[in-house]
């Protein structure tokens, strides 16, 4: 038997054009299924971001993962490889939330975390009596992923490792918690120091939704993390940033920066979010010179088309980011993902233009899909794009690294600030227009 795990892309301009460079990671989830594959399975891996899918492969099984902007995509690569006779089955967040939806372009859809399900299907495979849908149990997690499965691919100087899944916040835009339930999952911190050790990069990026949703664990795992001398980055919520002791324990432990989404600042947009963390901890100044004291940059993100955003509100929103010096800014705008509350009300109010915009051809990334109050669609769209350009333009790059407490505090520190905000331009260029699916 043999099994190809496929990583697809959002889509291909075609062309010749360069697939967004910051994207291209190593996918976690298929070193997963792979460590959790018995041997005596041959496995195969493609990632359709670095090269064209070879079609000439006879796979028995293909397995991918499927997230809302790569469904397109997957289910014309599923379509294909089932025509050739290939059993696929598709999971993730996107088949998750749309069962129905994948298992047109699938003989089985995995729903919630797979670990549980894993051993299960490769017996009904070889059994014949391959069910329609399996429905994963969350808590378990796989040891040690195979990451030889990427063996002389061309990715970054990262490794993503899982401490954790879920979130219990709700925002009303976040798919995590529909897809978790709400619940908050701890990995065995035994586990994760075993992984992080077996590790042949020395950065690593922990992907948890929020590493800060269990501060004393939080705190133990700086502890372990420091004799390692590896730097990591990992996702915050703001209010961690009031404890010195941890902002203290993460720089000794390595730890170079950290994501926040800040989202708004305006108290009545957060609130409208559902974020209360931040409406609870809205004292950001307060919180932003605690990290930086600590020599922890900041990669902050903000979200543009509530009914309350205006003009104004980009305009402070930058300033605010400038003044902030933030290492990274993402000016992102309102995505109504399938699932979540803010998708649920805006079909209620009749403001989706395309319903499943996801699928739709006429749809690219960077498109706004629904009608905001104070903006057109594409008004909103091109604003966003109007800011991100200027805070990654060279004298907004020249500003920033002129902090030397955070973004550039040493030598090799300040070489990434430069090199990679560098780049950014060009890879929000890259990113602007993707269509959904399509071959290179």
């Amino acid at each position: 038997m043999t099994i190809l795990f496929v990583q697809p892309a959002v889509g291909h301009k075609g062309g010749g054009a360069t697939y967004p460079k910051t994207w291209i990671m190593e996918p976690l989830s298929l070193a997963v299924m792979s460590a959790l594959t018995p041997k005596g399975i041959d496995r195969l891996f493609m990632d359709d971001r670095l090269d064209e899918v070879d079609y000439s492969a006879r796979p028995d099984i293909v397995a991918m993962p499927v997230e809302c902007y790569t469904a397109a995509r997957s289910y014309e690569i599923a379509d294909r490889f089932r025509a050739q006779g290939a059993k696929v089955l598709l999971g993730g967040f996107h088949a998750t939330m749309n069962p129905d939806e994948a298992a047109a372009h699938a003989d089985a859809v995995v729903c919630g975390d797979a670990e549980t399900t894993w051993a299960g299907i490769l017996a009904d495979l070889r059994a014949g009596s391959l069910r329609r849908r399996y429905f994963g149990q969350g808590g378990v997690f796989c040891p040690i992923p195979d990451r030889s499965l990427y063996r002389g691919r061309r990715y970054g100087p990262l490794n993503l490792v899982e401490t954790s899944r879920g979130c219990t916040f709700n925002c009303e835009f976040c798919s995590v918690q529909k897809f978790f339930g709400r619940r908050y999952t701890p990995r065995s911190l035994d586990e994760v120091m075993a992984e992080v050790e077996s590790l042949d990069k020395n950065i690593v990026f922990f992907v948890d939704d929020n590493l800060a949703m269990d501060v004393p664990r939080l705190k133990e795992l700086c502890r372990r993390m420091e004799p390692t001398r590896k730097r990591w980055v990992g996702q915050l919520s703001i209010h961690s940033a009031k404890d010195d002791e941890l902002l203290a324990l993460m720089a000794r432990s390595g730890c170079a920066g950290v994501l926040i989404g800040f989202e708004s600042l305006d108290a009545t947009t957060l609130a409208a979010m559902g974020k209360r963390v931040n409406t609870a901890n809205s004292d950001y100044a307060a919180a932003i010179e605690n990290l930086r004291r600590h020599h922890l940059s900041i990669y902050a993100t903000f979200v543009f088309g509530y009914d309350g955003d205006t003009h104004e509100t980009f305009r402070r929103t930058y300033d605010f980011a400038m003044e902030s010096r933030f290492f990274f800014a993402a000016f992102n705008h309102l995505v109504p993902f399938p699932g979540t509350d803010v998708y649920a009300r805006f079909v209620r109010e009749g403001r989706m233009l395309h319903e499943k915009w996801w699928l739709d051809k006429s749809v690219h990334f960077g498109d706004v899909v629904f009608r905001p109050r104070n903006f057109t669609p594409d008004e909103l769209a091109a604003t966003c794009e109007k800011y991100r350009l200027k805070f990654y333009s060279l004298p907004s790059i020249l500003k920033r690294g002129m902090d030397f407490r955070a973004n550039t505090h040493g030598l090799l520190k300040a070489f990434y600030f430069f090199a990679s905000n560098l780049t950014q331009e060009k890879e929000v260029l890259r990113r602007k227009g993707l269509p959904n699916g399509g071959e290179p």
